[in-house]
């Protein structure tokens, strides 16, 4: 994107309707004013017309369009998705518990793209090839992966179901807080620093409509079995350890 300080008349600029639009036109520099450019548009069925725009719609210069152009392509169909917002926060939640930033990133936008760092260390972790990571439409660009949607989830199904624990424990200390906020209620600080109590009715229905939603998608990523049959083995073995203590207790009375 250009700014008004670089821009000069005369020269030649590729610009687009709107941003979302694949096309490029040549637009050469007519005026510069203090905030917005005056363009001509050079094509012939544009018939010379004039527009005013802003500088940060000149986006690349006119010679430079070509690789400018393919990564916007690139981009535009690695961000074809679009993953629902509690999708996004699983994956978001996964990629920070699980995978170390140097290897990859969750890039948080509203196409649920992802970016590797390190395509042979994330494979590992993740139990995929680095082909099933360079999955169409990723692309490689200044030695990092962007990765669309459907890899992402993959990943972090995948790095879910390999590494539960850290997310079970998320997943059952709050549903021990909502079950004590269900019987007791619970006081919540906005963010002005005013305290409001709810009832243990309301702290129910905040929980059902914004948390087990939530909890529900990461056991979903896990595997919902395999989640199950790590929580009774988790419960079985607090239940072993307690009938140990009791028998030692008794040993020693």
């Amino acid at each position: 994107m250009a700014s008004i300080g670089i821009i000069r008349s005369g020269q030649a600029w590729a610009w687009r309707n709107e941003t979302s639009s694949p096309v490029f036109h040549e637009a050469l520099v007519r005026q510069v004013g203090e905030k917005k450019v005056q363009v001509e548009l050079v094509a012939d069925h544009w018939e010379g017309e004039r527009r005013w725009v802003s500088p940060a719609r000149l986006e690349v210069r006119w010679s430079d369009r070509h690789d400018y152009i393919e990564l916007d392509r690139k981009l535009r169909a690695v961000t074809a998705w679009s993953p629902s917002q509690l999708d996004r926060r699983t994956a978001e939640h996964v990629f920070i518990k699980l995978i170390p930033l140097e290897i990859a990133e969750f890039n948080a936008d509203s196409a649920g793209t992802s970016v590797v760092h390190d395509i042979p260390a994330l494979a590992r972790l993740a139990g995929l090839t680095p082909d099933d990571l360079r999955a169409e439409p990723a692309f490689l660009h200044e030695h990092e992966l962007t990765v669309p949607w459907k890899t992402t989830e993959r990943i972090g199904r995948a790095v879910a179901a390999k590494y539960p624990h850290k997310l079970l424990s998320r997943i059952e200390r709050e549903e021990r807080e909502a079950n004590e906020r269900a019987l007791h209620g619970v006081t919540l600080t906005d963010f002005e620093g005013e305290d409001h109590h709810l009832g243990p009715a309301d702290a129910r229905e905040r929980f059902e409509k914004r948390q087990k939603p939530y909890l529900d998608k990461l056991r979903e990523w896990i595997g919902a079995e395999r989640a199950a049959d790590l929580l009774e083995r988790r419960e079985l073995g607090s239940a072993r350890k307690s009938c140990c203590r009791r028998y030692r207790s008794a040993g020693r009375a």
